[in-house]
Protein backbone atom coordinates (compact mmCIF):
# COMPACT_ATOMS: atom_id res chain seq x y z
CA UNK A 1 0.00 0.00 0.00
CA UNK A 2 1.49 3.36 -1.04
CA UNK A 3 1.72 6.35 1.31
CA UNK A 4 -1.00 8.50 -0.35
CA UNK A 5 -3.47 5.59 -0.55
CA UNK A 6 -2.77 4.56 3.05
CA UNK A 7 -3.29 8.15 4.22
CA UNK A 8 -6.59 8.53 2.36
CA UNK A 9 -7.87 5.22 3.72
CA UNK A 10 -6.72 5.81 7.31
CA UNK A 11 -7.58 9.49 7.70
CA UNK A 12 -10.80 9.20 5.71
CA UNK A 13 -11.95 6.16 7.68
CA UNK A 14 -11.32 7.80 11.06
CA UNK A 15 -13.23 10.94 10.08
CA UNK A 16 -16.06 8.95 8.49
CA UNK A 17 -16.46 6.65 11.52
CA UNK A 18 -16.49 9.61 13.92
CA UNK A 19 -19.11 11.56 12.00
CA UNK A 20 -21.09 8.38 11.35
CA UNK A 21 -21.43 8.03 15.12
CA UNK A 22 -23.01 11.49 15.40
CA UNK A 23 -25.18 10.81 12.36
CA UNK A 24 -26.54 7.49 13.62
CA UNK A 25 -27.12 8.81 17.12
CA UNK A 26 -29.02 11.80 15.75
CA UNK A 27 -31.17 9.69 13.44
CA UNK A 28 -31.93 7.18 16.23
CA UNK A 29 -33.13 9.98 18.53
CA UNK A 30 -35.19 11.85 15.97
CA UNK A 31 -32.80 14.72 15.36
CA UNK A 32 -32.76 16.02 11.80
CA UNK A 33 -29.36 15.83 10.06
CA UNK A 34 -29.04 18.48 7.37
CA UNK A 35 -25.49 17.79 6.13
CA UNK A 36 -22.78 15.13 6.36
CA UNK A 37 -19.55 16.84 5.30
CA UNK A 38 -16.07 15.56 4.48
CA UNK A 39 -13.57 18.35 5.16
CA UNK A 40 -14.48 21.82 6.38
CA UNK A 41 -16.24 24.54 4.32
CA UNK A 42 -16.20 26.25 1.90
CA UNK A 43 -18.02 23.57 -0.04
CA UNK A 44 -16.30 21.96 -3.02
CA UNK A 45 -19.06 19.68 -4.26
CA UNK A 46 -22.39 18.15 -3.29
CA UNK A 47 -22.02 14.39 -3.63
CA UNK A 48 -25.69 13.61 -3.23
CA UNK A 49 -28.53 13.36 -0.74
CA UNK A 50 -29.55 10.47 1.49
CA UNK A 51 -32.91 10.59 3.26
CA UNK A 52 -32.87 14.36 3.48
CA UNK A 53 -29.18 14.67 4.42
CA UNK A 54 -26.84 16.41 1.98
CA UNK A 55 -23.51 14.59 1.50
CA UNK A 56 -20.80 17.15 0.70
CA UNK A 57 -17.11 17.41 -0.05
CA UNK A 58 -15.39 20.55 1.27
CA UNK A 59 -12.16 22.39 0.55
CA UNK A 60 -10.30 22.09 3.89
CA UNK A 61 -9.20 18.42 4.26
CA UNK A 62 -8.63 18.59 8.02
CA UNK A 63 -11.71 16.87 9.39
CA UNK A 64 -15.40 16.47 8.86
CA UNK A 65 -18.73 17.45 10.37
CA UNK A 66 -22.38 16.56 10.76
CA UNK A 67 -24.66 19.62 10.64
CA UNK A 68 -27.76 19.03 12.69
CA UNK A 69 -31.02 20.98 12.50
CA UNK A 70 -30.52 24.45 14.00
CA UNK A 71 -29.21 23.70 17.49
CA UNK A 72 -30.07 27.21 18.73
CA UNK A 73 -33.82 27.01 18.01
CA UNK A 74 -36.79 25.04 19.24
CA UNK A 75 -37.89 23.98 15.76
CA UNK A 76 -39.13 20.39 15.34
CA UNK A 77 -36.23 17.99 14.85
CA UNK A 78 -33.71 20.34 16.47
CA UNK A 79 -31.26 18.94 19.00
CA UNK A 80 -32.12 21.88 21.27
CA UNK A 81 -35.57 20.36 21.86
CA UNK A 82 -34.12 17.11 23.22
CA UNK A 83 -33.36 16.17 26.82
CA UNK A 84 -29.95 16.03 28.47
CA UNK A 85 -29.41 12.31 27.92
CA UNK A 86 -30.26 12.52 24.23
CA UNK A 87 -27.90 15.46 23.69
CA UNK A 88 -25.16 13.69 25.66
CA UNK A 89 -25.61 10.59 23.50
CA UNK A 90 -25.48 12.53 20.23
CA UNK A 91 -22.42 14.60 21.22
CA UNK A 92 -20.43 11.64 22.59
CA UNK A 93 -21.34 9.14 19.86
CA UNK A 94 -18.49 10.20 17.54
CA UNK A 95 -15.82 9.64 20.18
CA UNK A 96 -17.41 6.33 21.18
CA UNK A 97 -17.24 5.18 17.56
CA UNK A 98 -13.53 6.07 17.48
CA UNK A 99 -12.74 3.98 20.54
CA UNK A 100 -14.84 1.12 19.13
CA UNK A 101 -12.90 1.31 15.85
CA UNK A 102 -9.59 1.22 17.75
CA UNK A 103 -10.71 -1.90 19.63
CA UNK A 104 -11.75 -3.64 16.40
CA UNK A 105 -8.50 -2.74 14.63
CA UNK A 106 -6.28 -3.86 17.51
CA UNK A 107 -8.22 -7.13 17.74
CA UNK A 108 -7.85 -7.66 13.99
CA UNK A 109 -4.08 -7.24 14.18
CA UNK A 110 -3.88 -10.07 16.72
CA UNK A 111 -5.99 -12.22 14.43
CA UNK A 112 -3.83 -11.49 11.38
CA UNK A 113 -0.55 -11.73 13.26
CA UNK A 114 1.41 -8.98 14.96
CA UNK A 115 4.75 -8.46 16.64
CA UNK A 116 4.59 -9.27 20.35
CA UNK A 117 7.19 -9.70 23.04
CA UNK A 118 8.08 -13.33 23.67
CA UNK A 119 9.74 -14.83 26.73
CA UNK A 120 12.70 -16.23 24.82
CA UNK A 121 16.48 -15.57 24.83
CA UNK A 122 17.41 -12.33 23.10
CA UNK A 123 16.79 -8.59 23.26
CA UNK A 124 14.24 -6.46 21.42
CA UNK A 125 14.21 -2.71 20.81
CA UNK A 126 11.04 -0.96 21.99
CA UNK A 127 11.96 2.74 21.78
CA UNK A 128 14.65 4.63 19.86
CA UNK A 129 15.76 8.08 21.01
CA UNK A 130 15.61 10.82 18.33
CA UNK A 131 19.04 11.79 17.03
CA UNK A 132 20.73 8.82 18.71
CA UNK A 133 23.34 6.54 17.08
CA UNK A 134 20.63 3.88 16.80
CA UNK A 135 18.33 6.17 14.81
CA UNK A 136 21.18 7.38 12.59
CA UNK A 137 22.10 3.75 11.85
CA UNK A 138 18.54 2.97 10.75
CA UNK A 139 17.42 0.80 13.67
CA UNK A 140 13.66 0.66 14.22
CA UNK A 141 11.32 -0.21 17.09
CA UNK A 142 10.55 -3.96 17.28
CA UNK A 143 13.98 -4.88 15.87
CA UNK A 144 15.79 -7.73 17.66
CA UNK A 145 19.51 -7.55 18.38
CA UNK A 146 21.08 -10.83 17.22
CA UNK A 147 24.73 -10.11 17.99
CA UNK A 148 27.15 -7.31 18.91
CA UNK A 149 30.77 -7.48 17.73
CA UNK A 150 30.22 -11.14 16.86
CA UNK A 151 28.89 -12.02 20.33
CA UNK A 152 25.42 -13.68 20.26
CA UNK A 153 22.82 -11.92 22.42
CA UNK A 154 20.73 -13.83 24.93
CA UNK A 155 19.47 -10.97 27.14
CA UNK A 156 19.22 -7.21 27.49
CA UNK A 157 21.91 -7.31 30.18
CA UNK A 158 24.39 -8.73 27.65
CA UNK A 159 23.60 -5.87 25.25
CA UNK A 160 24.31 -3.27 27.93
CA UNK A 161 27.55 -4.95 28.99
CA UNK A 162 28.89 -5.30 25.43
CA UNK A 163 28.03 -1.70 24.58
CA UNK A 164 29.78 -0.41 27.71
CA UNK A 165 32.92 -2.28 26.68
CA UNK A 166 32.98 -0.46 23.31
CA UNK A 167 32.17 3.17 24.10
CA UNK A 168 33.50 5.42 21.35
CA UNK A 169 34.40 2.46 19.12
CA UNK A 170 32.66 1.52 15.85
CA UNK A 171 30.84 -1.72 16.67
CA UNK A 172 29.11 -4.23 14.41
CA UNK A 173 25.45 -4.94 15.22
CA UNK A 174 23.46 -7.72 13.57
CA UNK A 175 19.72 -7.00 13.59
CA UNK A 176 16.67 -9.17 12.94
CA UNK A 177 13.63 -7.36 11.52
CA UNK A 178 10.29 -9.08 10.86
CA UNK A 179 12.01 -12.47 10.99
CA UNK A 180 14.76 -11.53 8.49
CA UNK A 181 18.40 -11.01 9.52
CA UNK A 182 19.79 -7.77 8.07
CA UNK A 183 23.34 -7.06 6.93
CA UNK A 184 25.68 -6.00 9.77
CA UNK A 185 25.35 -2.35 10.84
CA UNK A 186 28.17 -0.27 12.33
CA UNK A 187 27.21 1.83 15.37
CA UNK A 188 29.52 3.87 17.59
CA UNK A 189 28.21 3.98 21.21
CA UNK A 190 28.43 7.48 22.71
CA UNK A 191 30.89 8.14 25.51
CA UNK A 192 28.79 10.97 26.96
CA UNK A 193 25.16 10.11 26.26
CA UNK A 194 22.20 12.33 27.23
CA UNK A 195 20.51 11.38 30.48
CA UNK A 196 18.13 8.41 30.27
CA UNK A 197 19.11 7.56 26.68
CA UNK A 198 22.08 5.22 26.99
CA UNK A 199 25.15 5.06 24.78
CA UNK A 200 23.24 3.80 21.71
CA UNK A 201 19.85 5.37 22.43
CA UNK A 202 17.53 2.36 22.69
CA UNK A 203 15.09 1.00 25.25
CA UNK A 204 15.55 -2.77 25.53
CA UNK A 205 12.93 -5.39 26.32
CA UNK A 206 12.21 -9.02 25.52
CA UNK A 207 12.63 -10.00 21.86
CA UNK A 208 9.76 -9.62 19.38
CA UNK A 209 8.18 -12.29 17.20
CA UNK A 210 5.13 -12.33 14.96
CA UNK A 211 2.23 -14.26 16.45
CA UNK A 212 -1.41 -14.72 15.43
CA UNK A 213 -4.17 -15.71 17.85
CA UNK A 214 -7.64 -17.29 17.65
CA UNK A 215 -10.55 -14.88 17.94
CA UNK A 216 -11.30 -15.80 21.58
CA UNK A 217 -7.79 -14.64 22.49
CA UNK A 218 -7.48 -11.80 19.97
CA UNK A 219 -10.58 -9.93 21.20
CA UNK A 220 -9.50 -9.69 24.89
CA UNK A 221 -5.98 -8.74 23.75
CA UNK A 222 -7.43 -6.03 21.51
CA UNK A 223 -9.49 -4.69 24.41
CA UNK A 224 -6.46 -4.70 26.70
CA UNK A 225 -4.28 -2.94 24.10
CA UNK A 226 -6.96 -0.28 23.62
CA UNK A 227 -7.11 0.36 27.36
CA UNK A 228 -3.31 0.54 27.63
CA UNK A 229 -3.16 2.99 24.71
CA UNK A 230 -5.71 5.26 26.43
CA UNK A 231 -3.72 5.09 29.67
CA UNK A 232 -0.46 5.92 27.89
CA UNK A 233 -1.89 8.98 26.11
CA UNK A 234 -3.51 10.28 29.31
CA UNK A 235 -0.20 9.78 31.13
CA UNK A 236 1.65 11.68 28.37
CA UNK A 237 -0.76 14.61 28.61
CA UNK A 238 -0.41 14.72 32.39
CA UNK A 239 3.38 14.53 32.14
CA UNK A 240 3.40 17.37 29.61
CA UNK A 241 1.25 19.50 31.94
CA UNK A 242 3.78 18.82 34.71
CA UNK A 243 6.49 19.85 32.19
CA UNK A 244 8.27 16.53 32.41
CA UNK A 245 8.58 16.65 28.62
CA UNK A 246 7.16 18.57 25.67
CA UNK A 247 3.92 17.32 24.14
CA UNK A 248 4.37 17.46 20.38
CA UNK A 249 1.25 18.25 18.36
CA UNK A 250 0.95 17.25 14.74
CA UNK A 251 -1.53 17.91 11.95
CA UNK A 252 -2.42 16.60 8.52
CA UNK A 253 1.16 16.74 7.19
CA UNK A 254 2.54 14.90 10.20
CA UNK A 255 -0.22 12.29 10.07
CA UNK A 256 0.47 11.77 6.37
CA UNK A 257 4.20 11.30 7.04
CA UNK A 258 3.64 8.78 9.82
CA UNK A 259 1.00 6.91 7.82
CA UNK A 260 3.37 6.63 4.86
CA UNK A 261 6.11 5.30 7.16
CA UNK A 262 3.73 2.70 8.60
CA UNK A 263 2.63 1.70 5.08
CA UNK A 264 6.22 0.78 4.23
CA UNK A 265 6.13 -2.02 6.83
CA UNK A 266 2.84 -3.65 5.86
CA UNK A 267 -0.90 -3.71 6.46
CA UNK A 268 -0.75 -4.77 10.11
CA UNK A 269 1.44 -1.80 11.05
CA UNK A 270 -0.97 0.55 9.23
CA UNK A 271 -3.86 -0.94 11.18
CA UNK A 272 -1.99 -0.50 14.46
CA UNK A 273 -1.20 3.12 13.60
CA UNK A 274 -4.84 3.77 12.62
CA UNK A 275 -6.02 2.24 15.91
CA UNK A 276 -3.65 4.44 17.94
CA UNK A 277 -4.72 7.49 15.96
CA UNK A 278 -8.38 6.62 16.58
CA UNK A 279 -7.70 6.51 20.34
CA UNK A 280 -6.10 9.96 20.05
CA UNK A 281 -9.23 11.28 18.30
CA UNK A 282 -11.41 9.71 21.00
CA UNK A 283 -9.57 11.61 23.74
CA UNK A 284 -9.10 14.81 21.73
CA UNK A 285 -12.81 15.18 21.00
CA UNK A 286 -13.70 14.72 24.67
CA UNK A 287 -11.47 17.59 25.82
CA UNK A 288 -13.66 20.27 27.47
CA UNK A 289 -12.94 22.89 24.80
CA UNK A 290 -15.47 24.96 22.83
CA UNK A 291 -16.39 23.54 19.40
CA UNK A 292 -15.24 20.05 20.42
CA UNK A 293 -17.69 17.39 21.58
CA UNK A 294 -16.27 17.68 25.09
CA UNK A 295 -17.05 21.41 25.13
CA UNK A 296 -20.68 20.69 24.27
CA UNK A 297 -20.84 18.11 27.04
CA UNK A 298 -19.62 20.80 29.46
CA UNK A 299 -22.73 22.87 28.74
CA UNK A 300 -24.92 19.84 29.44
CA UNK A 301 -23.10 19.35 32.76
CA UNK A 302 -23.67 23.04 33.60
CA UNK A 303 -27.37 22.56 32.90
CA UNK A 304 -27.45 19.67 35.37
CA UNK A 305 -25.60 21.69 38.04
CA UNK A 306 -28.01 24.59 37.55
CA UNK A 307 -30.97 22.39 38.30
CA UNK A 308 -32.12 22.01 34.71
CA UNK A 309 -31.74 25.68 33.69
CA UNK A 310 -29.99 25.72 30.32
CA UNK A 311 -27.53 28.26 29.04
CA UNK A 312 -29.33 30.10 26.25
CA UNK A 313 -28.76 28.15 23.01
CA UNK A 314 -27.76 31.40 21.25
CA UNK A 315 -24.99 32.03 23.81
CA UNK A 316 -23.81 28.44 23.66
CA UNK A 317 -23.73 28.61 19.86
CA UNK A 318 -21.65 31.80 19.99
CA UNK A 319 -19.11 30.17 22.33
CA UNK A 320 -18.74 27.19 20.02
CA UNK A 321 -18.46 29.44 16.95
CA UNK A 322 -15.62 31.37 18.56
CA UNK A 323 -14.03 28.09 19.60
CA UNK A 324 -14.23 26.79 16.03
CA UNK A 325 -12.46 29.90 14.70
CA UNK A 326 -9.69 29.48 17.28
CA UNK A 327 -9.47 25.74 16.53
CA UNK A 328 -9.08 26.39 12.80
CA UNK A 329 -6.40 28.99 13.54
CA UNK A 330 -4.55 26.44 15.69
CA UNK A 331 -4.78 23.90 12.87
CA UNK A 332 -3.20 26.41 10.49
CA UNK A 333 -0.34 27.01 12.92
CA UNK A 334 0.20 23.27 13.42
CA UNK A 335 0.18 22.75 9.65
CA UNK A 336 2.88 25.41 9.22
CA UNK A 337 4.97 23.81 11.98
CA UNK A 338 4.47 20.39 10.37
CA UNK A 339 5.61 21.79 7.03
CA UNK A 340 8.81 23.16 8.57
CA UNK A 341 9.40 19.92 10.51
CA UNK A 342 8.81 17.43 7.69
CA UNK A 343 9.30 19.38 4.49
CA UNK A 344 10.84 22.83 5.00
Amino acid sequence: MTGPIAFIVVFGSLIFVHELGHFLAARLTGVKVEEFGFGFPPRLARLGTWRGTAITLNWLPIGGFVRLADETSNAPGSLATKGRWTRTFVHSAGALMNILLAFLLFSATYLLGTLVQVDEPGAGILIIAPGSPAEEAGLEPYDNIVSIAGEPIDSSEEVVALIQERLGQPTEFVIEREGAVLDPISITPRVNAPENEGAVGVSLHLPFARRSYPIWEAVPMGLRTTAITVENIVWAIQAAIRRQFDLQLTGVIGIYTMTAQAAETGLVRVMQFAASLSVNLFLLNLLPLPALDGGKLVFIALEFLRGGRRVAPEKEGLVHAIGMVLLLALMVVITVVDYMRYIG
